[in-house]
């Protein structure tokens, strides 16, 4: 039995694997200018910027400044809870006063109503002698 390994050389397209005639290089670019004749799909781009080396995304300054800003954030949070607190209690306060006096004008309301009634009216009245004239409902006759 005879087996036949693969050959060392492949097909490789039909440049052989090197840009075509047509593609030019720039002096302070690495990438190839095609002019538009072949598109950048199945090729590996390599971006100057990923290369760089990145500093880590949290530094002491920022841990710093986001401590610091968390800290004035609690200051103004509490303050303001603390200013609610005050005006909550003013506003118990004066609801408090409110039905007090609301309830001295209830009473006072109805000491009047009682001095001023009927009832009150119509013993004053039989005091000085007047008499009661009955139901209100009698028919009036107008004679000519």
């Amino acid at each position: 039995m005879f087996v036949k390994s693969h050959s060392k050389t492949r097909f490789q397209g039909i440049s052989g694997g090197k840009p075509s005639e047509n593609k030019k290089r720039s002096l302070f670019s690495k990438n190839l200018h095609t002019d538009g004749a072949a598109s950048p799909h199945g090729r590996r781009i390599t971006d100057q910027q990923t290369k760089k080396n990145k500093l880590p995304a949290f530094t002491p300054w920022k841990v710093v400044l986001a401590s610091f800003l968390i800290g004035i954030c609690g200051i103004f949070y509490i303050g303001h809870v603390f200013s609610t607190q005050q005006a909550l209690m003013e506003v118990n306060q004066l609801e408090n006063e409110y039905n007090k006096a609301k309830r001295l004008y209830h009473e006072q309301r109805l000491v009047y109503d009682r001095m001023t009634g009927p009832k009150e009216i119509y013993q004053q009245a039989r005091s000085q002698g007047f008499v009661n004239a009955g139901p209100a409902d009698q028919i009036i006759y107008i004679t000519k």
